[in-house]
This record gives structure tokens, C-alpha cells and sequence, in this order.
């Protein structure tokens, strides 16, 4: 969301068009890490592979925040495309994982999986929603641009995304040999072991008055 605010009011010498291109890249480099996320999931596991993103994430942050060490436009251009691109492949492979994550915590117990999900959804619109009323308050810019705002919109690039993922390793790190969900491919209902039984149990239930019409 503050990616075209950083670009007109951090790096205000670059082409306006680049206030569309960045994030286009970012959403592009993010479509395309999600393709090989399954067979990575499979290989490395859920959580190495969301600490890969984070770092991704993290190195996007670097160049923002050193993207001033440079002078001329061109330089400038390949190191904003760099960064977001980084950005895009990160929060892609962290939301991938941690929708996968979720799906681990709910198991078998499917009952409860669409109450999980719309927890999650909410809880995530609502501390978006916070974050941003918080960026906003304590917006130091007006109607002329200053070095303050310029400076404002670097750090919320940098830190924020900084600190999320310093607190979500540490609690990648807190359940890392946490077994979520178990292998739950594993568990077979004892009916489908023994289709004798499961025989026996429909004919039964076909001469039952008080067995449901519906099957």
C-alpha cells in the first residue's frame, strides 16, 4: 500500500511510471514463486520454507533502505525493481505457508475449518487495518513535501516489515519441532479398513426405522 508513496515521496527524481511498474513487479514475482511452492513445501517442509520467505522479505527491506547510496537513475531503477520483486516472491511464499500452516492445524477436524479460516481473515483485515490508522496518525506530511515525509515512508518500508518477520521467526522457532496436525494422510477410519463391516452396517441401517432417508 505505501510502496507508490514511497516512490513519488522517497525517491521523487524517478519516471512516475515507476509508481505503477514496482508494484506490478512485486505482484508478478509473487504469481510466479507460487508455482514451485508445492514441490519446495514437500521438500524442504512448511517451516524452513516460510523462514526462506521471510528472508526474502528481508533482503527487499536492505534495498530500501540503501537504495539513497545510489545516484544515477538507472541504478536506482534496477534496485527498486530488485527490491520489489524480492518483496513479491517473500510475502508470497509466507502467505502460501502460512495458509498451509493452518490447513495442518486443522487436521481431520473439519468441522471447524471454515470458523479457523474466517478467525484467521479477520484477524489479519483487522491488524492491517490498525498498523495503517497507526502510519497515518503519526504522518508527518502536509501539502509540501518535506525531508521528514520523504524519510517517513523509507522507515515504514524497513522497519515494519522488519519487525513482523523478527516475531514471526521467533515463533516459527517456538514450534519448530511441534509435529501440527500430525500426519493426518495417515489416519483411516476403522469402516474403510474393513469393508465386511461396512457391508454389515448398511444393511442394517436399511431395515432401521429410525435410520435417515438420506445416505
Amino acid at each position: 500500500m505505501f510502496l507508490p508513496l514511497y516512490i513519488i515521496e522517497t525517491i521523487s527524481k524517478l519516471n512516475r511510471v515507476f509508481v505503477a511498474l514496482a508494484p506490478l513487479s512485486s505482484y508478478i514475482s509473487g504469481l510466479i514463486a507460487s508455482f514451485p511452492m508445492r514441490a519446495i513445501n514437500k521438500r524442504l517442509g512448511r517451516k524452513p520454507t516460510f523462514i526462506i520467505g521471510i528472508l526474502f522479505i528481508l533482503s527487499s527491506t536492505v534495498l530500501f533502505w540503501f537504495i539513497y547510496q545510489f545516484q544515477t537513475n538507472l541504478e536506482l531503477e534496477i534496485v527498486l525493481i530488485s527490491a520489489c520483486i524480492l518483496f513479491g516472491i517473500g510475502t508470497s511464499t509466507t502467505s502460501i505457508c502460512s495458509s498451509a500452516l493452518t490447513s495442518d492445524l486443522i487436521g481431520l477436524n473439519t468441522e471447524c475449518g471454515a470458523f479457523v479460516y474466517g478467525i484467521m481473515s479477520f484477524a489479519d483485515k483487522l491488524a492491517n487495518g490498525i498498523v495503517i490508522a497507526l502510519i497515518q496518525q503519526f504522518n508527518p506530511c502536509t501539502t509540501t513535501s518535506t525531508k521528514s515525509c520523504s524519510s517517513y515512508y523509507r522507515y515504514i518500508l524497513t522497519f515494519i516489515p522488519i519487525g513482523v518477520s523478527v516475531l514471526t521467526i521467533l515463533m516459527i522457532l517456538s514450534i519448530w519441532k511441534t509435529d501440527i496436525g500430525g500426519n493426518r494422510h495417515d489416519v483411516i477410519p476403522e469402516e474403510e479398513t474393513n469393508p465386511q463391516t461396512t457391508a454389515i452396517n448398511a444393511d442394517e441401517n436399511e431395515y432401521n426405522e429410525q435410520s435417515s432417508l438420506l445416505t
